[in-house]
Protein backbone atom coordinates (compact mmCIF):
# COMPACT_ATOMS: atom_id res chain seq x y z
CA UNK A 1 0.00 0.00 0.00
CA UNK A 2 1.40 3.30 -0.83
CA UNK A 3 2.09 5.59 1.66
CA UNK A 4 0.06 8.83 2.15
CA UNK A 5 1.41 12.46 0.88
CA UNK A 6 1.97 14.75 2.50
CA UNK A 7 -0.23 17.79 2.57
CA UNK A 8 -1.91 15.71 -0.86
CA UNK A 9 -5.16 17.38 -1.65
CA UNK A 10 -8.61 15.46 -0.81
CA UNK A 11 -10.08 13.88 -4.57
CA UNK A 12 -11.92 16.46 -6.25
CA UNK A 13 -13.32 16.30 -9.65
CA UNK A 14 -14.22 19.05 -11.96
CA UNK A 15 -17.65 19.80 -14.60
CA UNK A 16 -17.98 23.29 -16.05
CA UNK A 17 -20.65 24.27 -18.84
CA UNK A 18 -19.39 27.25 -21.02
CA UNK A 19 -20.95 28.66 -23.77
CA UNK A 20 -20.14 25.87 -26.06
CA UNK A 21 -18.34 22.82 -24.18
CA UNK A 22 -18.94 20.55 -21.38
CA UNK A 23 -15.55 20.40 -19.36
CA UNK A 24 -15.66 17.96 -16.54
CA UNK A 25 -12.77 15.17 -15.18
CA UNK A 26 -12.66 12.17 -17.24
CA UNK A 27 -13.79 8.54 -16.21
CA UNK A 28 -11.79 5.48 -18.28
CA UNK A 29 -15.32 4.89 -20.37
CA UNK A 30 -14.46 7.99 -22.20
CA UNK A 31 -11.80 7.10 -23.97
CA UNK A 32 -12.46 7.21 -27.63
CA UNK A 33 -11.12 5.98 -30.90
CA UNK A 34 -10.24 9.32 -32.46
CA UNK A 35 -8.23 9.91 -29.15
CA UNK A 36 -6.41 6.81 -30.02
CA UNK A 37 -5.39 8.65 -33.14
CA UNK A 38 -4.17 12.12 -32.11
CA UNK A 39 -0.43 11.86 -32.37
CA UNK A 40 -0.77 10.86 -35.60
CA UNK A 41 -1.68 14.24 -36.50
CA UNK A 42 1.53 16.01 -37.72
CA UNK A 43 0.51 19.24 -36.03
CA UNK A 44 0.10 17.82 -32.46
CA UNK A 45 3.46 15.78 -33.22
CA UNK A 46 5.35 19.62 -33.67
CA UNK A 47 3.31 20.89 -30.96
CA UNK A 48 3.90 18.04 -28.13
CA UNK A 49 7.36 17.27 -29.95
CA UNK A 50 6.31 13.71 -29.97
CA UNK A 51 6.91 10.87 -32.20
CA UNK A 52 3.63 9.66 -34.11
CA UNK A 53 2.00 7.25 -31.88
CA UNK A 54 -1.62 5.29 -32.64
CA UNK A 55 -2.65 4.08 -29.19
CA UNK A 56 -5.44 1.64 -28.25
CA UNK A 57 -8.59 2.15 -26.54
CA UNK A 58 -7.39 -0.08 -23.26
CA UNK A 59 -3.82 1.90 -23.52
CA UNK A 60 -6.07 5.38 -23.20
CA UNK A 61 -8.36 4.05 -20.33
CA UNK A 62 -5.51 2.80 -18.14
CA UNK A 63 -3.89 6.54 -19.02
CA UNK A 64 -7.29 7.87 -18.00
CA UNK A 65 -7.30 6.06 -14.55
CA UNK A 66 -3.46 6.61 -13.66
CA UNK A 67 -4.68 10.24 -12.40
CA UNK A 68 -5.79 9.91 -8.97
CA UNK A 69 -7.72 13.16 -8.79
CA UNK A 70 -5.43 14.56 -5.99
CA UNK A 71 -2.02 15.11 -6.92
CA UNK A 72 -2.92 14.30 -10.90
CA UNK A 73 -6.12 15.77 -12.52
CA UNK A 74 -7.41 14.42 -16.20
CA UNK A 75 -10.35 16.57 -18.10
CA UNK A 76 -12.02 16.41 -20.99
CA UNK A 77 -13.32 19.02 -23.05
CA UNK A 78 -16.88 18.13 -25.16
CA UNK A 79 -18.72 19.71 -27.33
CA UNK A 80 -21.87 20.23 -26.02
CA UNK A 81 -23.82 19.97 -29.68
CA UNK A 82 -22.19 16.94 -30.38
CA UNK A 83 -21.16 15.16 -27.39
CA UNK A 84 -17.68 14.39 -29.01
CA UNK A 85 -14.57 14.54 -26.88
CA UNK A 86 -12.19 17.31 -28.81
CA UNK A 87 -9.52 18.14 -26.26
CA UNK A 88 -7.59 17.40 -22.69
CA UNK A 89 -6.22 19.27 -19.78
CA UNK A 90 -4.28 17.58 -17.01
CA UNK A 91 -2.56 19.13 -14.12
CA UNK A 92 -0.34 17.47 -11.94
CA UNK A 93 -0.11 18.86 -8.27
CA UNK A 94 3.29 19.39 -6.53
CA UNK A 95 1.25 19.61 -2.84
CA UNK A 96 4.12 20.91 -0.80
CA UNK A 97 4.95 23.85 -3.31
CA UNK A 98 1.13 24.27 -3.77
CA UNK A 99 1.69 24.85 -7.78
CA UNK A 100 1.03 22.47 -10.66
CA UNK A 101 2.14 21.72 -14.02
CA UNK A 102 -0.91 22.70 -16.18
CA UNK A 103 -1.04 20.48 -20.00
CA UNK A 104 -3.75 21.21 -22.78
CA UNK A 105 -3.92 19.20 -25.85
CA UNK A 106 -6.97 19.76 -28.54
CA UNK A 107 -6.42 16.63 -30.30
CA UNK A 108 -9.25 16.54 -33.02
CA UNK A 109 -8.00 18.83 -35.67
CA UNK A 110 -11.78 20.18 -36.82
CA UNK A 111 -12.00 21.39 -33.47
CA UNK A 112 -8.86 23.62 -33.09
CA UNK A 113 -9.01 27.53 -33.51
CA UNK A 114 -13.23 26.92 -32.73
CA UNK A 115 -12.73 28.19 -29.09
CA UNK A 116 -12.36 24.68 -26.82
CA UNK A 117 -8.91 26.03 -25.28
CA UNK A 118 -10.76 29.38 -24.59
CA UNK A 119 -13.68 28.09 -23.47
CA UNK A 120 -11.56 25.39 -21.11
CA UNK A 121 -9.64 27.79 -19.64
CA UNK A 122 -11.70 29.70 -17.40
CA UNK A 123 -12.91 26.65 -15.23
CA UNK A 124 -9.29 24.84 -15.52
CA UNK A 125 -7.87 27.56 -14.00
CA UNK A 126 -10.36 28.63 -11.62
CA UNK A 127 -10.31 24.75 -10.55
CA UNK A 128 -6.51 24.77 -9.86
CA UNK A 129 -6.59 28.29 -8.30
CA UNK A 130 -10.13 28.05 -6.53
CA UNK A 131 -10.62 24.81 -5.54
CA UNK A 132 -7.39 23.02 -5.05
CA UNK A 133 -5.78 26.10 -3.64
CA UNK A 134 -2.72 26.53 -5.24
CA UNK A 135 -0.59 29.27 -5.71
CA UNK A 136 1.03 29.37 -8.95
CA UNK A 137 0.91 27.12 -12.33
CA UNK A 138 3.77 25.96 -14.53
CA UNK A 139 3.54 25.39 -18.25
CA UNK A 140 5.99 24.69 -21.15
CA UNK A 141 5.62 25.29 -24.81
CA UNK A 142 8.06 24.20 -27.76
CA UNK A 143 9.41 27.16 -29.59
CA UNK A 144 7.60 25.61 -32.37
CA UNK A 145 4.33 26.59 -31.30
CA UNK A 146 4.06 30.07 -31.97
CA UNK A 147 -0.09 30.38 -31.26
CA UNK A 148 0.30 28.90 -27.82
CA UNK A 149 3.13 31.08 -26.59
CA UNK A 150 1.09 33.97 -28.17
CA UNK A 151 -1.56 32.85 -25.95
CA UNK A 152 0.66 32.33 -22.82
CA UNK A 153 2.21 35.83 -23.48
CA UNK A 154 -1.44 37.21 -23.52
CA UNK A 155 -3.01 35.59 -20.58
CA UNK A 156 -0.83 36.71 -17.83
CA UNK A 157 2.19 33.74 -17.65
CA UNK A 158 5.41 34.93 -17.37
CA UNK A 159 8.59 33.01 -18.94
CA UNK A 160 10.89 32.25 -16.54
CA UNK A 161 13.28 30.22 -19.05
CA UNK A 162 14.52 28.36 -21.93
CA UNK A 163 15.47 24.90 -21.85
CA UNK A 164 16.56 21.99 -25.03
CA UNK A 165 15.16 18.82 -25.67
CA UNK A 166 16.65 16.27 -28.69
CA UNK A 167 13.89 16.87 -31.06
CA UNK A 168 11.53 13.82 -30.98
CA UNK A 169 11.21 13.39 -34.69
CA UNK A 170 13.63 14.94 -36.73
CA UNK A 171 17.27 15.18 -35.99
CA UNK A 172 18.85 18.15 -33.57
CA UNK A 173 17.17 19.70 -30.71
CA UNK A 174 13.83 21.76 -30.29
CA UNK A 175 13.75 24.89 -27.52
CA UNK A 176 11.50 24.17 -24.57
CA UNK A 177 10.13 27.88 -22.95
CA UNK A 178 8.71 27.85 -19.56
CA UNK A 179 6.05 29.68 -18.13
CA UNK A 180 4.53 30.73 -14.45
CA UNK A 181 1.60 32.35 -13.44
CA UNK A 182 0.54 33.47 -10.47
CA UNK A 183 -2.59 32.96 -8.85
CA UNK A 184 -2.77 36.55 -7.53
CA UNK A 185 -2.20 37.49 -11.60
CA UNK A 186 -5.35 35.09 -12.35
CA UNK A 187 -6.99 37.06 -9.62
CA UNK A 188 -6.23 40.34 -10.56
CA UNK A 189 -5.97 40.09 -14.35
CA UNK A 190 -7.37 36.98 -15.79
CA UNK A 191 -9.85 35.60 -14.33
CA UNK A 192 -12.64 37.87 -15.36
CA UNK A 193 -11.52 38.17 -18.72
CA UNK A 194 -11.20 34.12 -19.68
CA UNK A 195 -14.71 34.13 -17.73
CA UNK A 196 -16.17 36.60 -20.82
CA UNK A 197 -14.24 33.25 -22.89
CA UNK A 198 -16.48 30.91 -20.87
CA UNK A 199 -19.86 32.50 -21.40
CA UNK A 200 -19.42 33.08 -24.74
CA UNK A 201 -19.41 37.20 -24.32
CA UNK A 202 -16.67 37.81 -25.63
Amino acid sequence: MNAPIPNAPAPRTLRAESAHYLIRTLEPADATQGWCDWLMDPGAQINLNAKPTRTTIEEVRAYIASFDRRTSHIVGIFEKQSGQLVGIRAAYVDPKRRECLLNTLIGEVGARSKGAQRESRYAMHNFVFEDLDMESARASVVADNAYMLRVLAETGWVHEHTSSKPRANGEGFVALHHFRLSREVWRTNEAAKAKLYFDGKA
